[in-house]
């Protein structure tokens, strides 16, 4: 039976020179990552990158994995202060400017070392212990709110919460890597905002399919079932 590696860290820092270390030793792993990648980052060059001894290092990390999640965790916590000041600033009330503030909250958020971000996102294999939620998704609740306040209604209003928050989330992670002038020029949040309040401003389904959808469903199972199957031009 395998044996589950440690990652947790070993001990935290007190004193100053401790913090400087394990400081250094984040700080060095966090350039490995976005230079080479995930798969090249081990402690010996870590250590070496930090300029401290590998004793030293493994008196407050167990391995790489324990860094990488500690690194993350401090990451996750910088996106999640972002977030939660965008959206603590003053607003109007009216849609717009509720979902104006959704989208810039995720936009501070992602462009906290985007390239870090992408590793997290792309490279890093799921380590027991990781943060199991980003941001987006452990506020639905509060994002749920949000909205309520500002007048929108919905039979679901939490999953309507989660569902903007995982939409907003990956188009500004997107965007902010493969569309960084868009995303600087707020043209990205612009169209974000449109989209959204259109969406928002739309019956919400009534079941699980729409009422319209239902005919045609019927019809092609009436045609599957006389043998009466057409092309589709």
């Amino acid at each position: 039976m395998a044996v589950k590696r440690r990652i947790d860290p070993r001990r935290r820092p007190v004193q100053a020179r401790s913090q400087a270390t394990v400081d250094a030793v984040l700080q060095a792993a966090a350039y490995i990552l976005v230079r080479d990648g995930y798969a090249r980052l081990t402690t010996n060059r870590i250590a070496e990158r930090a300029g401290v001894n590998i004793a030293s290092l493994y008196q407050f990390f167990p391995n790489k994995e324990a860094i990488v999640v500690e690194l993350e965790r401090l990451h996750g916590e910088r996106t999640d202060m972002a977030m939660m000041a965008a959206l603590a600033r003053p607003r109007a009330r009216d849609l717009e400017s509720t979902l104006r503030a959704l989208v810039e909250a995720y936009v501070a958020a992602q462009t906290i070392e985007p390239a870090l971000q992408r590793v997290f996102a792309e490279e890093v294999p799921r380590l027991r212990g990781r943060r199991t939620a980003t941001a987006g998704e452990r506020c639905a609740t509060d994002v749920a709110r949000f909205l309520a306040a500002s007048g929108v209604r919905s039979p679901r209003l939490e999953l309507t919460g989660w569902m903007l928050a995982t939409v907003c989330r990956s188009v500004v992670y997107h965007g902010v890597l493969e569309r960084p002038d868009d995303t600087r020029s707020g043209v990205l949040v612009d169209e974000m905002v449109g989209m959204l309040a259109g969406w928002l401003r739309g019956e919400p389904a009534r079941g699980p399919l729409r009422p319209r959808v239902v005919p045609v469903l019927r019809d092609i199972r009436i045609a599957g079932e006389r043998g009466a199957w057409t092309s589709w031009g």
